[in-house]
């Protein structure tokens, strides 16, 4: 869990850079809507909102935010426009390898073309380099019009299996950005 926060934290201090050259980005309306599955009994362990971030993280309801075994994280950069899919992909795999020499960063699929862009990729490790557990990570990064939407699912494991991959990428391809 630390890791996690350290490399949301980390984009964080990046991003904002996109934030600050772009002031007049209207940062209020906009959102990324993303349906957790109810027959997943998710429940909220962290919200979190400044004036420049919304960091919400998700994790079974019989869970603990020290002891997962899945978690789902949804973060809003407020004011951060104009960030490329893959620019912003690079930059999380990039942190990774700053706790883990050994991560493996894995592309699936894009669309930058489309309204609001976005990446589909995986970041797995068998561990950290503190001796820390095997995680891995499917995210979804979005360009929204007023905010950069960073979202994945993680697993203490070594690998994500390809089911389960199908099904992340399934579920992460229904999110929608609203206005409203």
């Amino acid at each position: 869990m630390k890791r996690l926060f350290i490399v949301a934290l980390a984009l964080l201090c990046t991003m904002a850079s996109w934030a600050q050259n772009n002031p007049s980005v209207q940062r209020k309306g906009e959102s990324l809507m993303l349906d957790w599955p109810d027959s997943e009994h998710w429940k909220v362990a962290n919200n979190q909102e400044n004036e420049e971030v919304q960091m919400v993280e998700l994790i079974p309801e019989k869970e603990t935010l020290e002891n997962w075994t899945e978690m789902g994280n949804m973060m809003s950069i407020k004011g951060a426009v104009g960030v490329p899919v893959d620019v912003a992909m690079n930059m999380m795999y990039n942190e990774a390898k700053k706790t883990s020499s050994k991560a493996k960063l894995t592309f699936i699929e894009k669309d930058e073309k489309a309204e609001y862009p976005w990446i589909l990729f995986t970041i797995e490790t068998n561990g950290f380099d503190d001796g820390g557990a095997a995680e891995s990570q499917l995210w979804y990064i979005v360009q929204g019009k007023s905010a950069l939407y960073t979202n994945f699912r993680a697993v203490k494991k070594a690998t994500i299996s390809q089911a389960q991959k199908q099904k992340w990428i399934r579920f992460f391809k229904t999110a929608k950005v609203v206005n409203g």
